[in-house]
């Protein structure tokens, strides 16, 4: 065929707008991409096609950078209130104030941006999926070139073991197979064909004359014209969709930006009050605006941030130990926020290893799957009475075989993914293949191929001691030769003229082999891949041009049923989210029933649940999919497209969503899903898209990392209970003071040292408390869920302004005791000091109620929790320091206090945590814990 109107038919079939080329005949593809079939581009076109879409790769967007992400930390809510009270502190003399203040600032500033700046190296990855060096035919001869420069229309060769550099049409198929469960999900080589596919609508994994850019060759050799290059490709598409994957802001972020608002607000509100109050009864300006300074100091938790990053990277830890690595630390939280587990399901919930689980003789049978669930992957199994039944066709699929045994570490098998799992199930019922091959050794073979579905192998007919092999030798007779074929089940029934039954060969008419095929459809309904193995005797070596005839009047040995098995732990981690009010879900570009068969195994889906496929998925609306997606657990033959859209159904929905793969095709999913978990032995396209990777690929894993996900949650909402009212005390004995005619009884610098140190340090301690009971036994919580809520809203409200009453009567009663309005300055310190001091030790004695939202504390005491026991003792000790060591006296504005001052601080402090204990107990009471499912609502009202 020549090359006729290149530019025109080039422009016209290589743009990324042209999806159909699966439909076109191989002439049809090479006139519309303008090239020769045999001879492929001149390089005088090739150069000038190589100007026109430029080199094959793939184009990176660039990320946030430092600058934006140093931006966006500075320029929040909590920084700009510090910022504010710093510039005040300094406008009025107070170095010790500002120069703290500051320091927190940088402090909040360094954690956000080490925490947020993360390299965008997803499109990288996919890029190293690219061959460097490819083969192509230009002015009809072979060459070598860089798979950069591959263009549109180029013929390229393709071999085992060969990546493919683009997307392109095969025109040439030799028993070509092509991996693609990276790309499309399918966990078995897809063997590749020449013909058209009708159907626009065809999933990726159907379109089996085309190969993908990323995937690989496992088998035989072929051509195929380029049709696609770089971004135009599926792989392309791919990295397309990632980039526009917005940078969300996890569920945690959310929550404290929220949590920042309303405390921006009431700073805001509470200081325009006292100040307008202050200056309507004559207070100096100087003295109200360092009240508004005390005010921001006291409303924002300095310590968050600390407390946080170390409670978060404390739960990595913890995760790590457990196989889970956290890539980016707001996940950890997130995991234990999830409602809905997304699975792929090759690799993910199944092995990833074709298994017999069924072997059927017209005589006899076997079901493998519940042995192999009991006993694991490598059990050996006998065939005990079913020796001379099943031993034929376990010996013939062994024999007809090119898989090679491994026992090197368990049973394996090295080879085609299929043949691997006959030579696997033989070993398994002790039928060693190098000793079957003594007894029959192969003298000759027709290999398979894509059209005929089916291979065969010829023997010499040996010794047949064994009873398992004697079923073999009474198939061959008197001949010298023995011809074994398997293939494609129901085609291999029409083969047959003859069955092998008890030793001997009988006829199979047509009834007989309506039975097989019900047989056979029995099996392929339960989403099995069905093979059958035949064989006959003959009287001399075959030569090529006698295939048909060799392949023709067989006898009949059985069927053998495989399927990708499901992880043995999956099926408990999948229960376990059940229980734990988590739905998980499969999506996978694997065949439906297939889908279906595994869902119901693993208790995901009921057998009969419904299915929805790519091509359904195309005809629905997006308010048609959110509907689907509140009852349907399993999606099939999907695309990187339509696994984002059902991600952004259940999103919009109000599920928070976690998405599990391995392969490219999950990327863009996995980075949209409000927690993306990549396996360990995935893609590197996937680890980088995800903020987690199970180290194990363990499906179970993700289980425990939700579990750990919980409690980090939990120790944060500790955390903020203690704090916030504790803040809620200190901006009450700030704001109320003054407008009572009382003298300041916490300067800036107390407050500082008190969320630091005490809500800081002991804070950290929180951060390592143990899971409370039932941590995997409620509800997750919704993603309108405030932090404030389950009873700690109500807590802060009852504390803090218990706590803030009872710290300005403190102040009252020493102002009072010290002299009232006459006092000097030496006692307005001491007023000021037995306030700071009383509010540290009710702040030590709190964190240890603070241990548990339900149990008392002395059920808790002070076991089980070393860090914060320690933490206890460090924060009592700084806070004694700054009392009574003289320096520190001078910076932080302190006077030493007696011991019968000191003996009132600890009994407020006693008192005040019976109170908190109170209630608890009530809040216990008004709180159950609650395992009803939890109310989603849509997105656009979270």
């Amino acid at each position: 065929m020549s090359q006729s109107t290149p530019r025109d038919a080039a422009e016209a079939g290589t743009s990324s707008e042209r999806t159909d080329w699966h439909e076109s005949t191989v002439d049809q593809t090479a006139e519309g991409l303008a090239t020769d079939l045999r001879s492929g581009l001149t390089s005088a076109e090739a150069a000038d096609r190589l100007q026109r879409y430029g080199p094959n790769e793939l184009q990176e967007r660039a990320g946030r950078t430092v600058g934006q992400i140093v931006w966006e930390q500075v320029s929040s809510i909590l920084i700009v209130i510090l910022v504010l009270a710093g510039i005040l502190a300094a406008a009025l003399g107070r170095p010790y104030d500002t120069a703290a203040i500051l320091a927190i600032v940088v402090l909040f500033v360094v954690l956000g941006v080490v925490q947020e700046y993360r390299a965008q190296k997803a499109i990288a990855a996919l890029k190293q999926m690219s061959a460097p060096v490819v083969r192509v035919v230009r002015d009809g001869r072979p060459r070598e070139i860089s798979a950069r420069d591959l263009v549109p229309g180029d013929l390229v060769l393709l071999e085992t073991g060969s990546v493919v550099p683009a997307d392109m049409r095969v025109v040439e198929s030799v028993n070509l197979r092509a991996q693609e469960a990276a790309l499309t999900g399918e966990s078995e080589p897809v063997d590749k064909t020449v013909d058209p596919i009708a159907g626009t609508d065809t999933p990726l994994g159907d379109r089996t004359n085309l190969a993908y850019l990323g995937t690989s060759i496992t088998f035989g050799r072929g051509s195929a014209i380029v049709t696609s290059t770089g971004m135009s490709t599926q792989l392309g598409r791919i990295a397309e969709l990632i980039q526009d994957v917005k940078h969300e802001k996890t569920l945690l972020q959310r929550r404290l930006d929220g949590l920042a608002k309303i405390l921006a607000l009431v700073a805001v509100a509470i200081g325009t009050f006292v100040f307008f109050s202050g200056l309507a009864t004559g207070e100096e300006t100087a003295v109200l605006l360092l009240t508004a300074v005390s005010l921001a100091v006291a409303i924002v938790p300095e310590g968050l941030p600390a407390v946080l990053t170390f409670t978060l990277a404390l739960g990595a830890q913890r995760m790590l130990a457990r196989k889970a690595l956290i890539r980016r630390l707001p996940a950890v939280e997130t995991l234990g926020s999830v409602t809905v587990i997304c699975s792929d399901k090759t690799g993910t919930l199944t092995q990833n290893r074709m298994t017999v689980t069924v072997l059927r003789s017209p005589t006899a049978s076997a079901d493998l799957a519940d042995a192999l669930r009991e006993r694991g992957a490598d059990a050996r199994l006998t065939l005990g009475d079913d020796a001379r039944e099943l031993g034929p066709l376990l010996v013939a699929g062994a024999l007809c075989n090119d898989a090679i045994l491994d026992t090197d570490d368990g049973l394996d098998a090295v080879g085609d993914p299929t043949e691997a799992a006959f030579v696997v199930a033989a070993a398994r019922y002790g039928l060693d293949k190098p000793a079957l091959e003594r007894s029959f050794p192969r003298v000759a073979e027709f290999p398979f191929d894509s059209a005929r579905k089916r291979m065969t192998t010829v023997h010499e007919v040996g010794s047949a001691d064994a009873e398992s092999l004697a079923g073999l030798r009474s198939l061959a007779g008197a001949s010298a030769y023995l011809a074994l074929t398997k293939g494609a089940a129901d085609a291999m029934v029409d083969r047959c003229t003859a069955l092998l039954a008890d030793d001997a060969v009988t006829p199979l008419d047509e009834a007989g082999r309506v039975r097989l095929r019900e047989e056979i459809e029995s099996y392929t309904a339960k989403g099995m891949r069905v093979l059958a193995v035949t064989g006959k005797g003959l009287d001399s070596l075959p030569v090529p041009e006698d295939e048909e005839s060799v392949e023709d009047d067989l006898v009949y040995l059985g069927l053998v049923a495989m399927v990708d098995p499901p992880r043995a732990e999956a099926r408990d981690a999948v229960a376990t989210c059940r229980t734990a009010g988590i739905r998980p879900v499969m999506i996978t570009g694997d065949h439906p029933l297939t889908a279906r068969a595994i869902a119901a195994d693993l208790g995901m889906a009921a057998p009969d649940a419904r299915v929805i496929t790519g091509r359904d998925l195309d005809r629905m609306t997006p308010e048609q999919l959110r509907e689907a997606v509140r009852e349907v657990s399993v999606y099939a033959r999907v695309s990187p497209e339509h696994k984002l859209r059902i991600v952004e159904a259940l999103q919009a929905n109000g599920e928070i969503v976690a998405m599990t793969g391995d392969g490219v095709n999950d990327a863009p999913a996995l980075k949209k899903a409000d927690i993306g978990v990549a396996m360990g032995s995935g893609t590197d396209v996937a680890k980088e898209a995800a903020e987690v990777v199970l180290l194990d690929d363990n499906f179970a894993t993700i289980v425990a990392a939700v579990e750990e996900g919980r409690v980090v949650y939990d120790n944060v909402r500790r955390f903020v209970q203690f704090s916030i009212s504790g803040n809620v005390a200190k901006v009450l004995v700030v704001a109320i003071p003054p407008l009572l005619g009382l003298p300041l009884l916490l300067v800036p610098i107390m407050i500082l040292f008190s969320n630091l140190l005490t809500d800081g340090l002991l804070g950290l301690g929180m951060g390592v408390e143990r899971p409370e009971r039932d941590t995997m036994r409620r509800r997750p919580y919704a993603p309108t869920e405030s932090i404030f809520s389950r009873g700690i809203g109500m807590h802060i409200a009852i504390i803090g302004p218990i706590l803030g009453a009872a710290m300005i009567l403190v102040g009252y009663v020493t102002y009072q005791a010290t002299g009232g309005s006459q006092q000097s300055p030496g006692a307005q310190l001491l007023v000021a000091t037995m306030v700071f001091t009383t509010l540290a030790f009710v702040q030590l004695l709190r964190a240890l109620s603070a241990r548990s939202f339900r149990e008392p504390v002395w059920r808790t005491g002070v076991r089980g929790n070393r860090v914060l026991i320690g933490m206890l003792v460090a924060a009592l000790v700084l806070q004694l320091a700054v009392v009574y060591v003289p320096f520190l006296q001078d910076v932080f504005q302190t006077v030493a206090l007696d011991a019968t001052l000191l003996g009132w601080a600890v009994a407020v402090a006693v008192a005040a945590l019976v109170v908190m204990e109170i209630e608890k107990a009530i809040r216990a009471r008004t709180h159950p814990l609650t395992l009803a499912e939890p109310k989603r609502v849509p997105a656009e009202r979270r």
